[in-house]
């Protein structure tokens, strides 16, 4: 029976993290993973986006039903010049960049699970691009290059949890037009576009609502200089729904209070609304959540399903039929310079989702 080797894991991980992926400047990164999968007998194939899909052939399997693992490519700043430490039980950055465990820790053991795996289904390998700016590679895949209808995202901390499901996340770009005019000698004479965005900012529910729902104003710009009546004012803000239909009556909501600001205030505004992720959820019952349980548990691991109300590439493919769970990969403190993964758990979840795809074959 072959093992997962655990200096090799490690090996490949630091590799990996040493060659810089930033958001959106990955595709480099992509063109070496294309052939690092095409040594070890992959046929990878990038989609029009950039993202990269290899596929596999089945090996001592009476499955002949393709099965998808995803993971992205990119990471967050600062990404540029990592030196992992390996330590007892860990690896680490030096605390000067991030670690990029988040994503490349999948990857990693993605590589190690074909290399060591006795037997497997067809196999189909997804790595997403422009993943942390908000999934853009998976709403941009080519759902068409692929032939399976189950797949794991695997980017989250814990081995014990597999995510079930996300929610709905709306964007609203806010732009306020006012009137500039001298704030000394002739306020009166403008129409100031700050004032409208914070009326507007102090009546919305922000912060957690509910279980469910969630609402924020992350970025605020607005007017030039210090005695200026501002002309102009941008507002960022979100909301976010495990219940999609009071996700979207949420944005309805901030709509309004927006719209009502600059009606009073006498500003004109502009609002971009968009539905960036829209909510899923996995039937506990389902293939997807079942094949992943029993795997963590043949890898004496009590397994617990989860709701969450960020987003994953998972959310894309679930809206495009394909059941998908997300799996977590052992990393901690992520988009930090204190980033670290267990190595303990690193190679547990290699043995997971090896056991994923020998018992699927």
């Amino acid at each position: 029976m072959s093992e997962v080797n655990v200096d090799r894991l490690i090996s490949t991980f630091c590799e990996l993290v040493k060659i810089p992926s930033e958001s959106p400047d990955d595709n480099e990164f992509i063109d070496h993973l294309s052939s690092l999968f095409k040594m070890m007998g992959g046929k990878p194939k990038k989609d029009s986006y950039g993202n990269l899909i290899v596929k596999f052939d089945a090996k001592n399997s009476k499955n002949k039903t393709s099965l998808a693992f995803c993971a992205h490519a990119d990471t967050v700043k600062p990404g540029i010049g990592i030196e992992p430490i390996i330590e007892k039980d860990r690896i680490r950055s030096n605390g000067k960049t991030i670690l990029g465990a988040d994503d490349k820790a999948a990857i990693a053991q993605i590589m190690e699970m074909i290399r060591v795996a006795e037997k497997r289904p067809p196999l189909e390998i997804v790595i997403t691009r422009c993943e942390e700016p908000g999934s853009w590679g998976s709403a941009n895949l080519d759902y068409s290059m692929l032939d399976s209808k189950l797949a794991y995202v695997l980017d989250m901390e814990y081995p014990h949890e597999v995510v079930v499901g996300g929610p709905t996340r709306i964007c609203l770009d806010v732009d306020y037009k006012g009137k500039p005019a001298h704030a000394g000698m002739a306020p009166e004479k403008g129409i100031s576009a700050i004032l409208a965005a914070s009326k507007a900012i102090s009546r919305l529910r922000l912060g957690k609502l509910d279980e469910e729902t969630t609402a924020n104003v992350g970025v605020i710009h607005g007017g030039e200089i210090r005695n200026g009546v501002p002309e102009n004012a941008k507002v960022l803000a979100e909301c976010r729904g495990l219940n999609h239909e009071k996700a979207v009556k949420l944005a309805d909501e901030m709509e309004k209070i927006f719209r009502e600001a600059s009606e009073e205030v006498g500003t004109q505004v502009t609002i971009e609304r968009e539905i960036s992720l829209k909510a899923y959820h996995l039937d506990e019952k389902s293939v997807a959540v079942q094949l992943a349980m029993s795997a963590l548990k043949k890898n004496d691991i009590n397994p617990e399903t989860k709701i969450i109300r960020g987003g994953t590439d998972a959310t894309a493919f679930n809206e495009k039929g394909i059941q998908t769970g997300v799996l977590g990969v052992g990393y901690r403190d992520i988009h930090s310079n204190d980033e670290y993964i267990l190595i303990n758990e690193m190679v547990v979840m290699t043995n997971v989702i090896k056991t994923m795809v020998e018992d699927f074959a």
